[in-house]
């Protein structure tokens, strides 16, 4: 069957239909589909019936397209991976004990398209950039939906580079002389704070994983480009590039979950770069799978009926450029 291509917001994003295993394992369609993916602002979606079941092992070679898949199980996120491979589960599903067998955010369901935007009264959706907490942030993310609700979980991306092309000049140079502070511990503890079940880090891991600082206006190392970056759950603060920061500062941000007053400079934002010029809203089917750039976009999940209805995403994080083919 012929594969079709859908925009999904102008220039931002796009969907390939009609895809089989086949497909993802040749080396002409994967070219194909990295260069719509980079021409697309970071984000493509390919949707067909028979990857309901895809193996693992294929994601693994379908994710590589993409970037050096991470092989490191992030801390306390032990036994939430897909055995003997790269690939954590994020959803409500459990094992046979009752344990919970995927990573779970208990976070609102969409009322409507109105909810998309950034709400500055409720903080949600909780948009964001992944793990911008680590030593090298990661280049991008793939996802891959086992089990979705007939409604609601739907995930949520926006484009940074065309948000940040979009702003007046003086405003910008503003941003690049900036750079965000990024905390695991404090990412972990605001999270916790309303999704109980997610893991906090104990003084060994937080004292493993120290603070990192990542600049809010990034140059796409490949195009060029540049992009808003910077917002995850794990930004304390907001300083000029370069600035310290007090010890009792990092232990109230880290062990109470509190951001600094600074972190308004980038929710200030969210309202206007989540904006539906900005947007894109994935309802997800068995089956699909998803690549986003995590230097060009951001992006948010949504909630459904847990109690009602399983949930299991697969995902991958790629931590660097694809490495070059023979």
């Amino acid at each position: 069957m012929k594969h079709t291509t859908t925009p999904l917001n102008g220039d931002f994003g796009i969907a390939i239909e009609n895809v089989t295993p086949a497909d993802l394992a040749d080396p002409d369609f994967q070219t194909w589909a990295r260069s719509l993916w980079l021409d697309h602002g970071g984000l493509m979606a390919v949707r067909g019936d028979a990857l309901a079941d895809l193996a693992p092992e294929a994601l693994v070679a379908w994710s590589e397209v993409f970037g050096v898949i991470e092989q490191k199980t992030q801390a306390a996120r032990e036994d939430k991976t897909v055995p003997g491979f790269p690939i954590l589960r994020i959803g409500n599903i459990r094992h046979k004990d009752g344990k919970a067998a995927a990573q779970l955010l208990q976070v609102p369901q969409l009322s409507s398209d109105d909810d998309i935007r950034y709400n500055p009264e409720t903080r949600r959706p909780v948009w964001h950039t992944d793990s911008t907490f680590r030593e090298r942030p990661p280049v991008g993310s793939v996802f891959h939906c086992r089990k979705a609700p007939p409604e609601g979980s739907e995930t949520l991306f926006a484009d940074m580079q065309g948000a940040y092309a979009a702003m007046p000049e003086a405003e910008r140079r503003k941003l690049d002389g900036l750079e965000a502070v990024c905390s695991l511990a404090h990412h972990d503890k605001k999270i916790n704070s309303y999704s109980p079940e997610y893991p906090v880090l104990t003084p060994e891991q937080r004292k493993a994983n120290p603070p990192q600082r990542v600049p809010l206006v990034l140059s796409h190392p490949v195009t060029g480009k540049p992009a808003l970056y910077g917002l995850n759950s794990s930004t304390c603060a907001i300083v000029p590039i370069g600035q310290e920061v007090a010890a009792e500062d990092l232990d109230l941000w880290d062990l109470e979950g509190v951001e600094d007053d600074s972190v308004m400079i980038w929710r200030d934002m969210l309202p206007t770069v989540t904006g539906p010029e900005f947007t894109v809203k994935w309802q997800w089917r068995a089956g699909d799978i998803v690549v986003w750039d995590n230097r060009s976009t951001i992006h948010s999940g949504t909630g459904f009926d847990y109690q009602k209805y399983e949930r299991e995403m697969w995902r991958l994080t790629l931590v660097e450029e694809a490495r070059a083919r023979a």
